[in-house]
């Protein structure tokens, strides 16, 4: 987009852009506002802003299109006759010029510089792009993790409640003298598939991949916690419920409560102030 009121340089400029062997697609504006206007709907690749116009000058017009989240990326050539000493060029570039040409436009040097501010523009567009993208991978590595950590603390739930329901049962048989000895075998064999300490590496492996650090941080804030204590504070961090802990570590309810409390002690906590909140904010 060319910003210009005088028809002659547009044409001057157009012209210029029109021999070399490009694609370029030119449209003009007429002044700064009808080129704030038109840069919103078009997103032209470039803007070639003349200084003085009237309605709205080109300064002012650079200013609002940087003020603008749809325009602001658009990079700008300022050009001007008159405005042309140091002072007037940084004026040019705190307001969001990226480049300078004076009067009288040279060829050579309009294309040069056309040519050098839209590579720029594009590898910054690259970069901008992988850097999404990036990101992107990264959200959804995180989520995944996310889900895998849960899934696995609900797979340790279900485990608890699996076997807790088979030791009950097993000792009603128990109970009423039905095969002892069979039933004290498979009470054993029960007993072996509790939580063990390859469950508690894989928990804490994962876990670690998802909020590294948190240890560290917890041990900071309090040196007195024991392992079971920071386990149990990991597992408010991923937004375990009271009675899903009860399960996962084999406790009563009341063995929550004295979790909940030495840790808040040793936290040193205030009463006003939510463990799980605190516990998700570290």
């Amino acid at each position: 987009m060319v910003v210009n009121d005088q028809m002659s340089d547009f044409m001057v400029i157009s012209t210029y852009i029109g021999l070399a062997d490009t694609d370029y697609e030119i449209s003009r504006a007429e002044n700064g506002l009808i080129a704030v206007e038109q840069a919103e709907k078009t997103i032209p690749d470039l803007i070639i802003m003349d200084w003085e116009m009237p309605v709205m000058d080109g300064i002012t017009a650079i200013e609002k299109l940087k003020e603008n989240p749809v325009t602001k990326d658009i990079p700008i050539i300022m050009i001007t006759a008159v405005n042309k000493s140091t002072k007037n060029l940084n004026t040019a570039f705190q307001a969001g010029a990226v480049d300078f040409i004076r009067y009288p436009i040279d060829k050579i040097e309009l294309l040069a510089r056309i040519r050098s501010v839209l590579l720029i523009a594009e590898y910054n567009n690259e970069r901008l792009k992988a850097e999404k993208q990036s990101k992107d991978l990264l959200k959804d590595i995180v989520e995944h993790k996310k889900r895998e950590l849960f899934l696995l603390s609900l797979n340790s739930v279900y485990k608890q409640n699996l076997l807790a329901s088979l030791k009950k049962q097993i000792i009603e048989l128990k109970k009423e003298n039905s095969g002892i000895s069979g039933i004290n075998q498979l009470f054993l064999l029960i007993k072996s598939y509790d939580e063990s300490e390859e469950d508690r590496k894989l928990f804490e492996e994962h876990f670690q991949e998802l909020h590294n650090g948190f240890f560290g941080k917890l041990e900071k804030l309090s040196t007195g916690l024991t392992e079971s204590e920071k386990r149990f504070a990991a597992y408010l961090k991923i937004g375990l419920s009271s009675h899903d802990i009860v399960k996962v570590l084999n406790i009563t309810m009341e063995g929550v409560k004295k979790n909940r409390y030495r840790i808040r002690k040793k936290l040193k906590l205030d009463r006003s102030e939510k463990l799980e909140d605190f516990i998700r904010g570290i």
